[in-house]
């Protein structure tokens, strides 16, 4: 007797394990981890900085600070324990969000905040490393690994079901979050090597190719950062040559328009008016 397999098992077969990773996300959610660089002096924003730390400046139409916008789609995704890499500015940014009492208030379940003091500026790479030496991170545990300074658009659920298919496909462990094009931080010219003529001009355009947002969700790698031997270092430095290497890392790709960072004061003047809570919130309006 031969079996012949019908055009919508296959089909079927996929949709099953869809729903079985859809129903791990959340379980894994609910083990993950926050993890949040906000050491940085905010150079460029000076004289700001000299005495508010830059996760601490107030933007959007409803005004709060930076990093409240940054853990916002994490929140709402589900993810209830953060821990923040803190060095300039340290007192500050926890005296103003303690250990989650606040956020738990707002938004009706326990949110929990650690904070990771870095002795001497480490790098995102450096203070997670920190991080497990102090056995704040527990490396058993997945992570998310953003910075303070950006805000993402992104559905978590959708991310986290990308990243468990991913794992269970091809055994990837870090994914990196990318944006579909970005804008040059400064014009772009193009000069003629045998007259040095300027023949052509283009204002910070934007270029069409795939940029990092320093995003990263990590589960058995996050053991990899005990390794990092430069300081300061950052996840670029070291980390992601080894899991390319070792076919462990592989992308989840946003739009453009889906990533702010925070750098100049352009930045900050182009969101004075901006809903950001709306902003983040709509990549949920079709999952309530």
């Amino acid at each position: 007797m031969v079996y012949i397999m019908s055009i919508e098992q296959p089909e079927m077969a996929i949709d099953d394990i869809k729903k079985v990773i859809g129903n791990k996300v959340d379980v894994f959610t609910k083990e993950m981890y926050g993890i949040i660089s906000a050491g940085g002096e905010g150079v460029r924003l000076r004289p700001r900085t000299l005495e508010l730390p830059k996760p601490l400046i107030e933007i959007g139409s409803t005004k709060k600070p930076i990093i409240y916008w940054s853990l916002l789609p994490m929140i709402l995704g589900g993810i209830s324990h953060f821990l923040i890499g803190v060095r300039y500015g340290a007192n500050k940014i926890i005296e103003t969000f303690g250990t989650g009492e606040k956020l738990s208030k707002e938004f009706e379940r326990e949110i929990i905040i650690d904070y990771i003091e870095e002795p001497k500026p480490l790098g995102r790479a450096g203070f997670i490393k920190h991080g497990i030496e102090q056995d704040k991170i527990k490396t058993n545990k997945p992570a998310i690994i953003f910075n303070a300074s950006d805000v993402l658009r992104l559905n978590l659920c959708e991310l986290l079901s990308h990243y468990l298919w991913l794992k269970t496909s091809y055994d990837v462990d870090v994914v990196q979050i990318y944006t579909s094009g970005f804008r040059v931080q400064y014009g772009i010219g193009e000069i003629d090597p045998s007259t040095s003529r300027v023949i052509e001009f283009e204002e910070k355009p934007i270029k069409y190719g795939f940029a990092s947002t320093a995003c990263y969700v990590i589960h058995e790698c996050l053991s990899d950062f005990k390794t990092v031997s430069k300081i300061p270092s950052n996840p670029e430095d070291e980390l992601i040559h080894k899991w390319i290497k070792e076919k462990k890392i592989a992308g989840y790709v946003i739009p453009n328009d889906s990533f702010i960072s925070i750098k100049f004061e352009k930045d900050l003047a182009a969101l004075s008016d901006t809903d950001i809570y709306q902003y983040v919130k709509s990549v949920y309006s079709t999952n309530p």
